[in-house]
């Protein structure tokens, strides 16, 4: 039994391993594409942030902003794990600099939040920076939580 636990976490390390590659495409605010090193496109989802969803104020706006910080650069992928799409949900850094934080951090994304629990809490209190200093989408006069905008857009 000791051996299969210690396999199976040898296993789930490596599914979600961190790994570097350059940024190939800006999908949106919060999806890029990236080329690794052995040639393969991985396309990865900023864990933790959620961006201005196509119809939303920003939209354009968050992408121009990742893209004017990550595009055509390497970048260090760390993984979390892999959503219902099969994109890999990792934290960006760029010259150390975690670029999931500065999305939020510059108004350009929310800090993603799950049945109202944040997954990641340090990025709450980045959002209420961004937020009291009316940055990015903070300075729009009601801006839309990308979840709350997908569930009335579906209904």
């Amino acid at each position: 039994m000791k051996y299969l636990f210690f396999l199976l976490l040898l296993f789930c390390n490596s599914i979600f391993a961190d790994f570097s590659g350059n940024v190939i495409k800006v999908i949106d605010g919060d999806t890029v594409d990236v080329l690794t090193t052995q040639h393969k496109t991985i396309r990865v989802r900023l864990f933790g942030i959620d961006a201005p969803e196509r119809g939303q104020p920003y939209v354009n706006k968050s992408r121009q902003f990742l893209a004017s910080l990550i595009a055509g650069k390497n970048v260090l992928i760390k993984a979390q794990s892999q959503d219902i799409y099969h994109r890999t949900l990792g934290v960006i850094f760029y010259q150390n600099k975690n670029i999931n934080a500065k999305m939020v951090a510059n108004g350009y994304a929310w800090a993603y939040r799950f049945k109202n629990k944040a997954t990641d809490e340090s990025l709450v209190v980045l959002e209420s920076i961004a937020k009291k200093n009316s940055l990015g989408l903070w300075s729009d006069s009601n801006p839309i939580a990308p979840w709350d905008f997908r569930k009335n857009k579906n209904n």
